[in-house]
């Protein structure tokens, strides 16, 4: 919706574009858990919307004693909502990874195998393979990546597992 909201008044770019990123960061993201303006500035900003309906403000910067208590409480704020962002999105990355194995299938290659190299940027995709001659496999650097060489004079070069593949494809 952002990205429409711009691109449907490109002449007036830098009008909306100060709206459009005030909303933007007063909005809750689901992986965090809160908002920009609150995981940067420790409260909520007031939009214009909360003085037209004249909602209570959300910060108790009032019933602080001094400049010292409002900057301890600020800080608490902050740092409880780091921790509970850092929560929700060690939760958000568990739920993806484990989304993501799903497609995955794991390759283990061994010192010495040949295998097809995966190179999409051929000419003419339609009616080429998009793998490319056998590599040897000449070192295994864990967790994922392999080094690879042509053959013994040529220079060898570093590739992770996901564009290896035992068999043309």
């Amino acid at each position: 919706m952002l990205g429409r909201v711009v691109s449907d008044s490109q002449r007036d770019c830098d009008e909306v574009l100060p709206q459009v990123m005030a909303a933007y960061r007063s909005t809750r993201h689901d992986a965090t858990g809160f908002s920009p303006n609150m995981l940067f500035l420790g409260r909520q900003v007031t939009t214009p919307l909360d003085l037209i309906m004249d909602l209570p403000p959300s910060d108790q910067s009032s019933d602080c004693k001094d400049y010292d208590d409002f900057v301890q409480r600020v800080r608490h704020r902050i740092t409880g909502a780091y921790q509970i962002a850092r929560e929700h999105l060690r939760k958000n990355a568990e739920r993806r990874k484990s989304s993501y194995d799903i497609r995955v299938r794991e390759q283990k290659f061994q010192v010495g195998d040949w295998v097809w190299y995966y190179y999409p940027r051929r000419m003419s995709p339609k009616w080429h393979k998009h793998c490319i001659r056998p590599f040897l496999v000449v070192c295994v650097i864990l967790p994922s990546n392999y080094v690879l060489q042509r053959s013994l004079r040529s220079k060898p070069f570093v590739v992770h597992a996901d564009k290896l593949s035992n068999s043309l494809g």
